[in-house]
């Protein structure tokens, strides 16, 4: 068994951005680069679940495994793809990105992983009071209340938080930069994430 899985999730379909963000580039890199390199030297192994639309692009540009939901919870949102990637590996512990955080660094997440311990089952990030569970550490033994909650078509990552022991961590709580929780949902962010790279300071 593996101690710790990365998972980086790509399954949306990027409305809001009008293209695939997974694909979007910042710094040489496109966005799914930055998180697999965030978590590639500290996990045991890496997958991503991809939209079915992605697979084969992901396929030709990746080294790792590229799967879709498993199909009983296909399309039900990032929780889906959570599951789909416990049940496809045997690990103790996953990490999970997304693929709209192209800020995001190893040192991140690496703190995060320090902060486990035996009485929580998750370790998420709130920042300046927004939750960002899909930057997040999961422990295997939390399959079963997201295969409950799935069945009961409950959807959502908050309500998954609020079944399991998290262990919530604020920006008070960690010495890393806060630019590594800014997620792009849309062009404007996009545009603004440029913007806020060349700025100069004199």
């Amino acid at each position: 068994m593996h101690n710790i899985v990365g998972v980086l999730l790509a399954g949306g379909e990027s409305r809001r951005f009008g293209q695939p963000k997974a694909f979007a580039k910042f710094k040489e890199l496109t966005f799914w680069e930055h998180s697999y390199d965030a978590m590639k030297n500290i996990t045991d192994r890496q997958l991503i679940i991809s939209h079915p639309a992605l697979v084969e692009r992901f396929r030709d540009d990746s080294l790792c495994q590229v799967f879709t939901d498993n199909e009983e919870v296909k399309g039900k949102g990032p929780l889906a793809g959570i599951y789909t990637a416990m049940e496809i590996e045997n690990a103790e512990w996953f990490v999970v990105l997304s693929c709209d955080i192209p800020y995001i660094n190893e040192k991140t997440i690496q703190t995060l992983l320090d902060l486990r311990h035996q009485n929580v089952k998750a370790v998420i990030p709130n920042i300046k009071g927004k939750l960002h569970p899909l930057i997040g550490v999961y422990h295997k033994s939390i399959l079963s209340i997201i295969s409950k909650q799935l069945e009961n078509h409950e959807h959502k990552m908050i309500s998954l938080l609020e079944k399991i022991a998290v262990l919530y961590v604020s920006e008070n709580d960690i010495d890393v930069d806060l630019k590594s929780f800014s997620n792009i949902n849309s062009q404007k962010d996009y545009l603004q994430l440029g913007i806020d790279e060349n700025k100069t300071d004199y």
